[in-house]
């Protein structure tokens, strides 16, 4: 992952959003066709630079080189099924209700030969957040939006997750971003207005104690007999 480049790109990037994907690179086999739900402003293509197909429900203003881009939603993918060996959806999840999570495990599972990564902040992070909304409000009379979508929908739970994945899908939880790191990447973006740009090189360090999200990789047992080589 090119942290390096990405901010020579984009040089006042959020350090969480190479940090959220660093687990999720690990887990990539290459050379593998891939397709990201969610991208947002800036995701995994800009931080591989490897050609890869991604979606959002909203149009974006900048594609990566080699990036193919559909406007589409996570929950009713065009795509045929397993037509991707691997399909990823990072902080995804929590911005659907309730009832719409697991429309997106299934279309995700659908479409991948194997294997499938989400990550997002489970339930277990509530406390954190409501910290910091109510911090952001008393010193700067503002609200983070997605943070704000996060209390209304609720974030989902461990075993919310877990319960919708079928038996046939081997699951995998990993940890990502300490919550102690989040915290204080959080009030530097969103309450002093400073990106600290040397987190974003902290690596493993990071995922280490309790953590503010939960990546769950998701196997079919025959896709991961034999899978091709990780990037880092």
């Amino acid at each position: 992952m090119d942290v390096r480049g990405i901010y020579a790109e984009f040089p006042s990037l959020d350090p969480d959003v190479p940090l959220r994907y660093r687990r999720i690179v690990e887990q990539i086999p290459f050379p593998a066709g891939i397709l990201e739900i969610g991208r947002g402003d800036v995701g995994l293509a800009h931080l591989l630079g490897a050609p890869m197909v991604t979606c959002d429900i909203r149009p974006v203003t900048r594609t990566a080189a080699g990036e193919s881009f559909v406007r589409a939603s996570g929950i009713q993918l065009p795509f045929r099924d397993a037509s991707f060996d691997a399909v990823v959806a990072v902080d995804v999840l929590e911005h659907l209700p309730k009832d719409c999570r697991p429309s997106l495990v299934r279309e995700t599972l659908r479409v991948s030969r194997g294997l499938v990564v989400l990550a997002c902040p489970t339930a277990r992070s509530e406390r954190a957040e409501a910290v910091h909304r109510k911090m952001l409000g008393v010193v700067r009379g503002e609200e983070n939006p997605w943070l704000e979508e996060h209390r209304q929908r609720g974030l989902p739970t461990e075993s919310e997750i877990v319960g919708s994945i079928p038996a046939d899908w081997h699951v995998d939880q990993l940890q990502s971003v300490n919550l102690l790191a989040w915290s204080l990447n959080r009030f530097l973006v969103d309450v002093v207005h400073i990106t600290l740009r040397p987190l974003a090189w902290l690596g493993s360090v990071v995922d280490i104690g309790r953590t503010y999200r939960t990546v769950f990789v998701l196997r079919r047992s025959s896709f991961a007999k034999a899978s091709p080589d990780k990037r880092g």
